[in-house]
């Protein structure tokens, strides 16, 4: 695979195999706030006619601003080998040091918690007022969300940095007159031609959307994405009679040429209170409730909805061939073949027993790590010999690594023992024949190319789906990205992990 920098290189995790250019870390380098008491104050003295003297300006605590994808966060100024970096429309608390001039950089400010940036204005700066700032301020990914863009496939889409006039479209699009006649048939009520399939047709708003000068690095380097690549974007405007979203990265791209994907709101279970293991979720689609009547199990309604779980009594019972599986409250019957089960190993990756007492042998921290299943499409997330949080997956489609075969050759995920080496809020990942997933949310790299992340271009939790790397669902890929370590600080779009400083939790892939 060829890089290319400054992209980092990951692999793609689609429905075509793909593998991406963001670079993976390398591990051998690299609470609710309570509210105020509310204070009365005393009433006004009746001898006194002076207006209260004016509340002193609230001064904001001093901050770099990105400008721009890969503002690089370095551990000394000036120097290499990156720890992290912040992206378009974030920002990183400054450390109480003078700014050093160093490598061609004529500012790198230092940031909480650790590391320099560089904010001489061509990509980041400390000036809030900054115009540049305030647009990828507006227009930067939502990470407050599991969904930091609106999401789509392409359609063969051409991009374009400004919009564009009739002729720029006409020179690009080679079909543009055809195309926009099947678009207006379709508004007018006609038979959609198969290119319109799932495409948004309704008008965009015609409020414009001004974001002046941009630093070139804010845009991703390609004009264009071959059909079955995804676009993200962040709004949508009506231009000249035609309408656009604007990208990830700050650029057009026709509205009419993108399919629209439907949102992924499947999740996982935290586990404690409200739940507790063994249980099972539905993966596919619907699925029979069964009851036992003697010797046989009878259907009976309602059925189980896909994507849904149920708890279980632990119970097991076989008949004419088939096990099925008890649900907790002793009321239905499941065939163990419709279901997903996590099911944890005995033991922690330290020696403890499982949902028992842990053992001296014990990490220090939160001993955090994960246990998948690639056959069983689960996984689980513990804290020391408890598991919190239980889910679906889509491992790779071909399963367990061949022998004497690279799993990306076919499709397998790697099994093993390994750490979560680095975290990146939106991944761009690339295929060979420059078939991408763009802003890939929640990516977390663990074993060279393959990462656990989020995937929102399907909803086939539990059965396996990817070139190689671990799907999770959005909601699933926030929560994982905020409880793993290590810990991404505040601004921050991702981090490398630091073997020598900090903790990282295990990921545990096994068949």
């Amino acid at each position: 695979m060829r890089l290319s920098l400054p992209r980092l290189a990951l692999l793609c995790i689609g429905t075509s195999a793909c593998a991406s250019k963001e670079r993976p870390p390398d591990p051998a380098e690299a609470v609710a706030t309570a509210a105020p008491t509310e204070k009365i104050s005393p009433a006004p003295s009746l001898q006194s006619s002076a207006p209260p003297a004016p509340a002193p300006p609230v001064k904001a605590e001093p901050r770099v601003y990105a400008k721009s994808r890969f503002v690089w966060i370095v551990p000394q100024p000036g120097g290499e080998g990156w720890i992290g970096y912040l992206w378009l429309g974030g920002s990183a608390k400054l450390r109480p040091l003078e700014p050093v001039i160093a490598n061609g950089c004529t500012k790198w400010v230092a940031i909480e918690p650790r590391g320099w940036v560089c904010a001489d204005g061509v990509r980041a700066t400390t000036d809030a007022d900054d115009p540049a700032v305030k647009v990828v301020q507006k227009y930067g990914p939502r990470l407050d969300t599991p969904w930091p863009h609106e999401y789509g496939e392409s359609r063969g889409v051409q991009r374009y940095k400004t919009l564009p006039s009739e002729s720029e479209q006409r020179g690009r699009e080679w079909d543009l007159p055809d195309h926009t006649a099947r678009v207006e048939k379709a508004r007018s009520g006609a038979q959609r031609h198969s290119s319109l399939e799932g495409v948004n047709l309704d008008p965009a708003p015609e409020l414009p959307i001004v974001l002046g000068d941009l630093p070139g690095t804010a845009h991703e380097p390609r004009k264009r994405l071959l059909p079955t690549s995804t676009v993200s974007w962040i709004a949508e405007q009506r231009h000249e009679g035609r309408d656009f979203l604007l990208s990830g990265d700050l650029m057009w791209t026709p509205k009419d040429r993108v399919a629209t994907y439907k949102k992924v709101t499947f999740s996982g279970v935290r586990l404690g209170k409200d739940a507790k293991l063994p249980l099972a979720f539905f993966r596919g689609k619907d699925r029979p409730r069964y009851q036992l009547r003697g010797q046989a199990m009878v259907e009976a309604a309602p059925g189980f909805t896909r994507l849904s779980w149920v708890a279980l009594s632990g119970r097991e019972q076989s008949v004419d061939g088939e096990t099925y599986l008890e649900t907790r409250d002793g009321k239905a019957w499941m065939k163990k073949s419709d279901a997903v089960v996590p099911t944890p190993q005995e033991k922690t990756p330290w020696g403890a027993p499982v949902g028992g007492e842990d053992t001296d042998a014990a990490p220090k921290g939160r001993r955090t790590w994960l246990e998948a299943s690639i056959w069983g499409g689960w996984m689980i997330a513990y804290e020391g010999t408890q598991p919190v949080y239980a889910t679906m997956i889509s491992p790779g489609r071909g399963g367990t690594p061949v022998p004497g075969k690279d799993p990306l050759e076919t499709a397998s995920t790697p099994t093993g023992t390994f750490k979560i080496t680095g975290k990146f809020a939106t991944a761009t990942m690339e295929a060979p024949g420059e078939y991408i997933h763009i802003d890939v949310p929640w990516t977390q790299n663990f074993s060279g190319p393959h990462a656990l992340h989020g995937a929102y271009w399907h909803d086939d939790w539990g059965n396996k789906k990817s070139a190689g790397c671990v799907n999770v669902s959005p909601i699933d890929g926030k929560w994982l990205y905020e409880w793993t370590e290590p810990e991404v600080p505040d601004g921050w779009h991702a981090v490398r992990w630091s073997p020598t400083t900090e903790p990282a939790t295990t990921y545990v892939v096994h068949p």
